[in-house]
């Protein structure tokens, strides 16, 4: 018995001890599982985030975070107030940065809309001033000249004629020297350069720009055709009526930025006497508008003075001058215009005028008075007084088939009181100013119609004409009707330069007869090369005597060289 309780004590010592082996050996380091425990959490939580497509808001995330460690555990602190602050300053930089590059694609599309806008606008045609006329159909350069014969008067000359062109950029001039040796009189002619401007008669043109093209134009010399403004006053004016008495004029034309403009005409520059002299300012108010339209009106005042009294010749070398001119006559016209339609192949400008005529002196009034008693002028009323017009017109302007044909047409609607002409300035007037100034007191109140066309084909061939016809054509209200034609080169062989004028019409019928109310020029060329020309001038012109300008005409063949370049 004694054996066997001594053998259970001996048992139950050792249990104890047996435990805390077993403990210890299933377990070494239980005190420090927290550590690896923890690892496997996280690495667990890791796991199932990577395993969410998207994450969660802030606040969710912020919601699912572990809870906390033991406080004796080895923990890392997460930034999470860093972290909420670099994710706010990325999203106001993604932000900022979104902002400006929708500011810059903004930006980069204006400018390619302006720069789209600009680039159109030199694509498309400017506008044109119908009053400039067509371009010329040859602006080059050339040397013309050679050996001519003609009789003038019933004598026969032989003879040098020189003719060179010069055209540099917007300078030109042009200079005509003939030298003729008389074969009966056996002497060289030189009236052509008596009295008046002498031998700057040599000089038929010198020009700087091209007018209602460039803002500074200016001709000296020679003046034929010429408008001023919209030519209500003046049109059609030719300053040098006589091929031997040819004068000296002035045109200009100076415009400032298309805002204001003054353009004018003085006919001779003859010391003698203060000539015809003409001045019109003009403004296009509107220039600086957006609007097609309304930024194309112009306004102009024409403001005309002459009091000519230059010598007219006769032949028995006594002098005299121009009666009515003496106490001076004037004008003055007011006019407007504007673009209605601008497209590449067309053009039309609308445009009207009002002018007023006061020619009245103490010896046209004396001079009507005699008339009237013998019979030989009837007035449509008792007294001789001031007369005005008015006038509206349109000017179409036509581009076909890249400028192979251009057309100018103009068409315009007349009305005038008693004692008026309408463009009463033209090359008539040159002719003879007593007549002109003298067929005012039987004008008669009318209306009519004015018309012209110019074409040119080709770009060699340019041919037109103008047709003024009152509704009742008569002695006091006569028509007139000019023509011009230049061809230049045609088929490498062939030159015209024509011009043809006729005023005073009281019969349509009798519109190309010459007389004294005609003035013709006709050059025809034949081209033999590049180099060697033959032909023939015609002329049907006036030499001013002491009774006006009487016709002289003559035939001048020539052969020579003829060089362009």
């Amino acid at each position: 018995m004694t054996r066997i309780l001594l053998l259970l004590v001996f048992l139950t010592s050792l249990s104890p001890l047996s435990v805390a082996q077993e403990v210890t050996e299933e377990d070494p380091f239980s005190d420090y599982s927290y550590l690896w425990e923890s690892t496997k959490k996280d690495k667990k939580k890791k796991k199932k985030n990577m395993e969410v497509k998207q994450p969660l808001p802030l606040t969710d995330s912020l919601a699912e975070q572990p809870a906390p460690l033991p406080s004796d555990s080895i923990q890392l602190e997460e930034p999470t107030v860093v972290v909420d602050s670099i994710e706010n300053s990325v999203d106001n930089l993604a932000a900022t940065e979104a902002q400006i590059l929708q500011d810059s694609l903004k930006q980069a599309q204006r400018e390619a809309k302006r720069a789209e806008r600009e680039e159109k606008g030199k694509d498309d045609k400017p506008r044109e001033d119908f009053r400039a006329g067509l371009p010329p159909l040859n602006t080059a350069s050339a040397i013309n000249g050679g050996f001519t014969y003609t009789v003038i008067d019933g004598n026969a000359y032989a003879g040098l004629v020189l003719a060179p062109e010069i055209k540099i950029g917007k300078v030109g001039v042009g200079i005509d020297v003939p030298i003729l040796y008389g074969l009966d009189d056996k002497s060289f002619r030189t009236e052509m350069f008596e009295d008046g401007v002498g031998a700057l008669r040599l000089i038929r043109y010198i020009r700087y720009g091209q007018q209602k093209v460039d803002p500074v134009y200016v001709k000296v010399g020679t003046l034929s055709g010429t408008m001023l403004g919209y030519g209500g006053l003046i049109n059609n004016y030719s300053n040098s009526t006589s091929y031997e008495k040819r004068k000296i004029g002035l045109h200009y034309d100076f415009n400032v930025k298309g805002l204001v403009g003054i353009e004018g005409i003085y006919s001779d520059f003859d010391p003698s006497s203060f000539n015809l002299f003409a001045i019109r300012p003009y403004v296009r108010p509107l220039s600086w508008s957006f609007v097609p339209i309304v930024k194309t009106l112009e306004i102009g005042t024409t403001i005309l003075s002459d009091k000519d009294q230059t010598s007219l010749l006769s032949s028995s070398e006594s002098t005299s001058t121009y009666a009515f001119t003496k106490q001076g006559i004037s004008a003055f016209g007011i006019d407007a215009g504007l673009t209605l339609l601008q497209v590449p192949f067309i053009q039309i400008d609308l445009f009207a005028n009002y002018s007023k005529l006061n020619v009245i002196s103490d010896t046209l009034t004396s001079t009507i008075s005699t008339l009237q008693t013998a019979g030989l002028i009837e007035t449509p009323t008792a007294d001789f007084k001031k007369g005005s017009g008015i006038s509206a017109g349109l000017n179409f302007r036509f581009h076909f088939i890249a400028d192979l044909l251009s057309t100018d047409i103009r068409i315009e609607r007349l009305s005038y009181s008693d004692y008026y002409l309408p463009q009463f300035f033209d090359t008539s007037y040159e002719i003879n100013k007593d007549g002109k100034i003298l067929s005012l007191a039987s004008a008669e109140k009318t209306q009519g119609i004015y018309g012209s066309l110019t074409g040119h084909v080709l770009k060699k061939l340019s041919l037109g004409g103008s047709l003024m016809i009152p509704d009742n054509i008569s002695e006091a209200t006569p028509a007139l009707v000019t023509l011009h034609a230049d061809v230049d080169r045609l088929f490498d062989k062939y030159s015209v330069h024509a011009n043809y004028f006729k005023g005073g019409l009281s019969d349509l019928g009798d519109a190309f007869s010459l007389d004294e109310r005609s003035l013709l020029k006709v050059r025809f060329i034949y081209h033999m090369n590049k180099f060697l020309m033959t032909g023939v001038d015609y002329f049907y012109t006036f030499t001013p005597t002491e009774n006006g300008y009487e016709t002289t005409k003559y035939v001048s063949p020539f052969i020579g060289l003829s060089i362009q370049f």
